[in-house]
């Protein structure tokens, strides 16, 4: 019963939240105080000053954005799916995914 408290995953995350945080103040405690100096706050890229500059892709970046999403959630889903679940039941979640991947396609 004990094992298989600090084995779950909320006690690993806070864990790894303590050790993260932990580390955090380490390094900064070590770290050299910061000196704002001109050369310290501006950009450099490859020898010369960086220029900011806005791009836009070329395409609807939301648009593929959700599309991963949903394609990433689904596999998560079909992966942590007990191995009893009925073959309906992953046929039928694949279908609505699949319906909601093409709607999000031809949607104008």
């Amino acid at each position: 019963m004990v094992l298989e408290l600090i084995a779950s995953p909320f006690a690993i995350f806070f864990l790894a939240l303590v050790v993260g945080w932990l580390i955090y103040t380490w390094a900064k405690m070590i770290a050299p105080a910061f000196i704002a100096t001109g050369e310290k706050t501006m950009p450099y890229v490859g020898g010369e000053v960086a220029e900011a500059a806005a791009i836009r892709p070329s395409y609807r970046f939301f648009y593929v954005a959700l599309f991963f999403t949903i394609v990433h959630v689904a596999a998560l889903i079909l992966a942590i799916a007990p191995a009893a679940t009925a073959l309906w039941a992953t046929i039928g979640y694949l279908l609505i995914v699949a319906v909601a991947i093409i709607v999000l396609r031809y949607e104008q």
